[in-house]
């Protein structure tokens, strides 16, 4: 299949190396060798298989593949994906996946790898790697600065990468899938092969820029069994979550259970599931406007001052607290 969009445009005899999927699931193009592909899971969550291990994935993520990805998907439920396909050529014609593995642009991409790697930077005087200055990667030729927009695509041993996204940046990321999508679709003047540049643009920096400020979902597991519950985990977080109904659900005894998490993430299974909640908590309190008790509730609490004393437990404050705190440092 041709992973490209023709012209409509009366005297616009041309294509574009840019190609919108909207479906439930996954594409069956995503290990595509010629592109590079940026998916936005709407919904539901899914396990990737990497290397014998694996993922457990929820969304809303974004997940960027480049042309040497192996994406396998072993479950999968109630997903539902946007795909942008392209090739780099879409934001400079000089732009070419050969072209960006060549190391021609590597010290730039390097100086911006070592700015964001304290350890590394503290070996260092400054950000200098051969002669090149971190601060030179926003000083030089424009082209140096939209080669670091591919950042994400050209990590070093590492094809495929998870974020999580915020609301803010989940819905910045529907409206600019969307404007590519009818731009795509409808071509609507002689300028449609710009705008969809400029909103690539915007979707790499994001990339690069906002979603580092947040967790990647690099967890990764060995063992299936627990795989299968963290799955579990995730889709009925909000809800009440009893030991007994996991053992019920997986036939599984409690020290099975047990020892197969203790082993996996160092500590008991029910013990995980508050962690789980915990973060999302922290999360939700530091990016989200909603109420503690909101939030409470969303994390599977249904009783606030029980949910208090439990974060209080793991962070040190109580949510109000952690909250007014994150609200000070924006």
């Amino acid at each position: 299949m041709e992973l490209q969009t023709q012209s409509k445009r009366p005297g616009m005899k041309c294509s574009i190396d840019v190609y919108y999927e909207h479906l439930d699931g996954f594409s069956e193009y995503l290990n595509d060798p010629a592109t590079y592909k940026i998916v936005l899971v709407n919904r539901g969550s899914f396990v990737i298989e990497e290397d014998g291990a694996y993922r457990v994935i929820m969304a809303p993520v974004a997940i960027g593949l480049n042309e040497r990805a192996d994406f396998k998907v072993v479950a999968s439920s109630n997903v539902q994906t946007c795909t942008l396909y392209f090739k780099p050529g879409i934001i400079r014609e000089e732009f070419t996946i050969e072209a960006l593995n060549s190391g021609k642009y590597e010290k730039f991409l390097s100086a911006v790898r070592a700015k964001e790697d304290i350890s590394l930077m503290e070996k260092m005087d400054m950000a200098i790697l051969g002669d090149v200055h971190f601060e030179d990667c926003v000083t030089r030729e424009m082209i140096y600065q939209d080669a670091i927009l591919f950042l994400p695509f050209l990590s070093k041993g590492r094809d495929i990468a998870y974020y999580t996204l915020t609301y803010e940046e989940y819905d910045a990321l529907c409206r600019m899938f969307g404007s590519i999508r009818y731009e795509l679709s409808e071509q609507p003047d002689n300028f449609w092969i710009l705008r969809i540049r400029h909103f690539f643009e915007e979707i790499l920096f994001m990339a690069v820029a906002d979603f580092y400020r947040n967790a990647r979902q690099d967890e990764i597991y060995k063992d299936p069994l627990v795989v299968k519950v963290i799955q579990y985990f995730w889709e009925h977080l909000s809800q009440e979550i009893t030991l007994a109904a996991i053992l019920r659900e997986f036939s599984v005894n409690k020290n099975k259970l047990n020892d197969a998490f203790n082993k996996e993430v160092g500590m008991s299974c029910m013990a995980y599931l508050e962690h789980l909640r915990i973060a999302m908590a922290k999360k939700a309190l530091q990016f989200h406007k909603d109420s503690v008790s909101e939030v409470s509730f969303h994390c599977g609490y249904s009783d606030t001052n029980y949910f208090s004393r439990v974060f209080k437990k793991h962070t040190g404050m109580t949510p109000t607290e952690f909250k007014n705190n994150m609200d000070g440092l924006c």
